[in-house]
């Protein structure tokens, strides 16, 4: 039986509507991804789902015992709590049964409650049946499982005590997902979950919904990941949900396939209907008028089960156009460091660009990726080094961030006519391609959304024709539509192109060398971003294989403690779970509560193999990180 079930939801905003007649449900542990232009009401359609809006009509209905976890784009704050206690609020039922066999332990100490037989049996079996309970729900292994959660979203065991209220939006947005993981739910409706992770985090998410037992429906642009994790696609489009079997690349295929077929019935009705009407109009008033008469019954039909045109919503139409070519050596990189105040971002860089390439920038949130773009476009002055430019090389350079390249007081007109020698309907017809039309081209860009305005910078950036671009992030805030248009553009793109980007999608299909920024410097690998998770997984075995391999006699010679390897620790976690699990039989046993000395020390064996698990799995995710950092 489904999970949930959506029944023919409707909903309206402002006489406009946004859902129509939507029906759909999920299976348990399926995994569906949610698609749709932005607007078009997904966030809406999960918020009713997860019971924070009333649709106008239709029901949602979900299995009684159906826990429901959901994380919005942007999370409400939580005051003062840490980020540990915030991240493990999201157990709540977990620390209620905790609470409840903690105040059950207490009665069964009791001299009324121990010395009463009767009574003490049935305090005995609430005590199994929320025992029970708390281990089928992992209690035990919460403190550690928060650990993992953390240390997958890229936090530190320092960052653990940190006040939720004193992070970016973007760090709030892990915690909270980091709460809505932890909560073990047997649905997970998630609103662009991969916003403001990097691409480690981003791995990281991926093979936890994979594993994930529950179901989840993801709204997400990153098509990587839907495509990864999900095996059924719902589309939103036009007020209503069509689904597709199979995952993001499925979905496309028969999308295409499915507007294709649709074409091919609508054009052979017109031809059909346009011989009917030249018959009627020949015939009409003459010696076949009744022939004529039946071709206009036929026609009526015609119309009563008309097959329309396949609407495709507006798409941009982008053209990057490299003008002038450059010398074979785009740049050159010899010695170059980059300092701000005590902090070193970048240190001895040596690097050469070469005229065509296709070069992937990696490497966690502030290791210097947008540095070392700022450098190549002359915006960040070298605090030691050389940095040469090729021969008649034109560069164009995109923000992270939009609003720094935009006057936010311009219109979207006056923003890319600046002092250009263009017509403004020259401009006009330029910016429809970027979906700007009508009066939208006098819009003020302090009022476009964060997609708009990306749209935009794009327009603006490719406008004078460089043949060497440097990209920081370019499909943030866009929909899928919008990237795929991007994408197909930098592909056809003659000249040179330095992307940093979390969006994988783009990344494999795009560069063909992949340089890897981190604080020993910059890893350089030729190949796709596929082949290098492939050659790190390859990387991660082998040093498996030899730290197995390694004699005892060896590992003690080894200068220093040897490196724990994933079997090690794994093996570690499996004693350890047992002693917890020893130690809770024996806080059930009402008989231990007769010694109190013996309480507090089976107490304390509990309370320090929970700790010990906590280490052990930080630990194993540490060694899961070095096996990707350690392959270039």
């Amino acid at each position: 039986m489904p999970i949930l079930t959506a029944s023919n939801l409707t909903k309206t905003y402002a006489g406009e509507p946004i859902l129509q007649g939507v029906s759909f449900a999920i299976e348990p542990k399926e995994k569906v991804a949610l698609v749709g232009r932005n607007g078009t009401g997904k966030t809406t359609l999960l918020r009713i789902l997860a019971g924070l809006d009333d649709a106008d009509a239709g029901a949602v209905s979900q299995m009684p015992w159906a826990k429901v976890a959901y994380l919005p784009q942007i999370p409400e704050a939580s005051g003062d709590l840490t980020i540990w206690d915030h991240v493990l609020s999201g157990a709540a039922d977990i620390h209620a049964l905790e609470a409840r066999l903690r105040e059950l332990e207490a009665r069964m100490a009791t001299p009324e409650i121990h010395d009463d037989p009767p009574r003490l049996q049935a305090v005995l079996d609430e005590y199994g049946t929320v025992r029970a309970h708390y281990e089928h729900a992992e209690g035990f292994n919460l403190p550690a499982r928060a650990g993992m959660v953390l240390s997958g979203l890229g936090f530190s065991e320092a960052d653990r005590q940190k006040r939720l209220a004193d992070l970016s939006g973007g760090w709030r947005v892990r915690a909270e997902l980091a709460r809505v993981l932890l909560a073990e739910s047997d649905l997970l409706l998630l609103d662009e979950p991969t916003n403001h992770l990097d691409l480690g985090a981003m791995e990281w998410l991926e093979e936890y919904l994979r594993a994930f037992p529950g179901a989840a429906l993801i709204v997400s642009h990153d098509r990587y990941l839907i495509d990864a994790v999900s095996s059924r696609t719902l589309e939103l489009e036009e007020t209503r949900v069509t689904a597709y079997p199979g995952a993001y690349s499925a979905y496309v295929g028969l999308k295409a396939e499915q507007t294709r077929r649709q074409q091919e019935l609508y054009q052979r009705q017109e031809e059909e209907r346009e011989k009917f009407e030249a018959y009627i109009r020949r015939y009409k008033a003459g010696n076949r008028a009744t022939m004529a008469k039946s071709r206009e019954k036929m026609l009526g039909r015609l119309a009563a089960r008309a097959i329309e045109a396949p609407r495709e919503g507006r798409k941009m139409k982008v053209r990057a156009s490299a003008g002038a070519v450059s010398g074979k050596a785009v740049a050159t990189l010899r010695g170059v460091s980059k300092r701000f105040a005590d902090l070193e971002v970048l240190r001895d860089v040596e690097l050469q660009i070469v005229r065509g390439e296709r070069i992937g920038l990696l490497g966690p949130n502030g290791a210097g990726k947008s540095t070392l773009l700022r450098l190549l476009a002359g915006l960040e002055a070298l605090t030691s080094g050389r940095l040469t430019l090729g021969v008649n090389v034109r560069v164009a350079y995109f923000a992270q961030e939009p609003t720094t390249s935009l006057d936010p007081e311009h219109s979207v007109l006056d923003e890319i006519l600046g002092d250009r020698p263009m017509a403004p309907e020259a401009v006009r017809t330029y910016l429809g391609r970027f979906l700007f039309s009508g009066d939208d081209v006098h819009k003020k860009i302090a009022m476009l959304s964060g997609g708009e305005r990306q749209r935009l910078s794009l327009a603006k950036l490719l406008l004078d024709e460089p043949n060497v671009l440097l990209l920081d992030e370019p499909t943030n805030h866009l929909d899928i539509p919008a990237r795929e248009a991007l994408e197909a553009a930098l592909r056809d793109f003659a000249g040179t192109i330095v992307v940093a980007t979390h969006d994988r999608y783009l990344l494999e299909r795009l560069a063909t060398r992949i340089l890897t920024v981190h604080d020993r410097g910059i890893s350089d690998f030729h190949g796709t971003y596929h082949e290098l998770r492939a050659r790190r997984a390859r990387e991660a075995g082998v040093k498996q294989s030899r730290a197995r391999a390694r004699s005892p006699e060896r590992t003690r010679r080894a200068a220093g403690p040897p490196e724990p390897t994933f079997d090690q620790l794994a093996g570690e976690i499996t004693a350890v779970e047992r002693v917890l699990e020893d130690a809770g039989r024996q806080l059930s046993d009402p008989e231990l509560y007769r010694d109190a000395p013996r309480v507090k020390e089976v107490r304390a064996q509990y309370e320090a193999a929970q700790h010990r698990l906590d280490e052990l799995y930080a630990l194993l995710a540490a060694v899961e990180a070095s096996s990707q950092v350690d392959a270039p």
